[in-house]
């Protein structure tokens, strides 16, 4: 009886713990450093019918990432940290895994999307940091596409900011040096509660059924 009991509230505390717990993902420098690797990254994304090559994104995307879960959003109880390398290194091995369990590749996808579908909604953006130089030979140019690109920002942020506007800081310069430029920093935090995702999952079981 006793053991019975012990089991029992461990596991009152472990599912306390998990319901009072959120997901923190940190984004750090988040770096294309030229034109050449994002005319790169929009051809393997818009042009590349092999799904294996499309995960060859991540050779010219530069990141650190570091994923915690927070008790009350404060206090770290798992760390995990990655960059692009070891995340394109994870993904092949998933992919190659599912390919030799002859698993449908594009039915996982459409799950993946139906389950980001929902999961979106709830998804914080507390706080982020973007710098963009952007230049070509043509100044006229470049001065449209930069104040397009500031002006399509301040309109979205406000949709997906979760804090005072202040921890959102973003700039967006033209270069005018009669050639291309281009370079992307970009840093954010991200956070979610547990208690969502596992909500998310439940639905999905019960559909099932």
């Amino acid at each position: 009886m006793v053991v019975f009991l012990c089991v029992l509230l461990i596991l009152i505390v472990i599912l306390i713990t998990l319901l009072m717990s959120n997901i923190s993902i940190t984004i750090k420098d988040m770096t294309i450093n030229d034109l050449d690797n994002a005319q790169n990254i929009f051809e393997i994304i818009l042009k590349e019918k092999d799904e294996r090559k499309k995960i060859d994104v991540l050779d010219y995307i530069s990141f650190k990432l570091k994923i915690q879960v927070k008790f009350l959003n404060k206090i770290p109880i798992f760390v995990l940290n990655l960059n692009n390398q070891k995340v394109k290194n994870i993904l092949l091995k998933q992919y190659d895994k599912e390919i030799r369990k002859h698993k449908d590749i594009e039915q996982d996808k459409k799950k993946a999307k139906q389950f980001s579908k929902q999961l979106l909604p709830k998804i914080s953006l507390e706080k982020t940091n973007l710098d963009m130089l952007l230049g070509t030979d043509n100044a006229a140019f470049t001065a449209i596409a930069s104040s397009i690109i500031n002006i399509s920002i301040g309109i979205f942020l406000p949709y997906v900011a979760n804090n005072e506007l202040e921890n959102y800081h973003y700039k967006v310069e033209p270069v005018y040096l009669d050639k291309n430029v281009f370079f992307l920093q970009f840093s954010c935090i991200i956070t979610i509660k547990l208690v969502h995702i596992i909500n998310v999952i439940c639905k999905k079981e019960e559909n099932k059924k």
